[in-house]
């Protein structure tokens, strides 16, 4: 049996993917609540860290707000948690997303971050 970690290294294989260094706020489109920090990004999902698990099969309306040609644009997109681990001792919960819908603009605001 996998474990995440183990279909996290998988995933990493299969698609670009880049750190995010200054790991921005993920928050809540609808409500404005900062759900967690993203801690890396590919064309097709990000994983964020957050006091709180995300249950896998979760949806979420997205806001980001990315550093992007020294201005930072609001990314929106929706995603759906695919794992979670809460196995790490600090308290901080690992989240992998999958982007399901997202403006043609704002994937090509990923795709040159994870590209460039």
């Amino acid at each position: 049996m996998m474990n995440s970690k183990a279909n996290m290294n998988n995933e990493q294989r299969k698609l670009t993917r880049v750190s995010i260094p200054d790991h921005p706020q993920v928050y809540d489109a609808h409500s404005g609540a900062a759900i967690g920090q993203l801690v890396n990004l590919s064309i097709e999902g990000l994983m964020i860290m957050s006091p709180n698990a995300v249950q896998p099969g979760t949806l979420l309306q997205l806001r980001i707000p990315l550093q992007c040609n020294n201005e930072v644009v609001e990314v929106l997109l929706g995603a759906e948690s695919l794992w979670c681990d809460e196995t790490d001792t600090s308290g901080v919960c690992w989240t992998g997303l999958h982007i399901i819908d997202i403006a043609p603009e704002h994937h090509d605001i990923i795709s040159s971050l994870v590209y460039d």
